[in-house]
């Protein structure tokens, strides 16, 4: 389960890729709430939130990558 919600992969190092998917999940979260599903908004607002979250407490600036 670890390596689906990985976000301490090198992929996510690059702030814009970060700033990107919380932004984009976000966007979604409004998608979803007008559109009338609160349980789907409620679903990406947490998601958003905790990725945000992540993103900001890794540090991407380890040269060994974890492994």
């Amino acid at each position: 389960m670890k390596k689906l919600f990985n976000l301490e992969d090198r992929f996510f190092a690059p702030l814009w890729i970060r700033a990107t998917i919380v932004v984009l999940l976000a966007f979604w979260t409004l998608v979803e709430l007008f559109a009338g599903a609160q349980g789907w908004a409620v679903f990406f607002a947490a998601l958003a939130v905790f990725s945000a979250w992540r993103f900001a407490v890794i540090d991407y600036t380890n040269e060994d990558g974890g492994d």
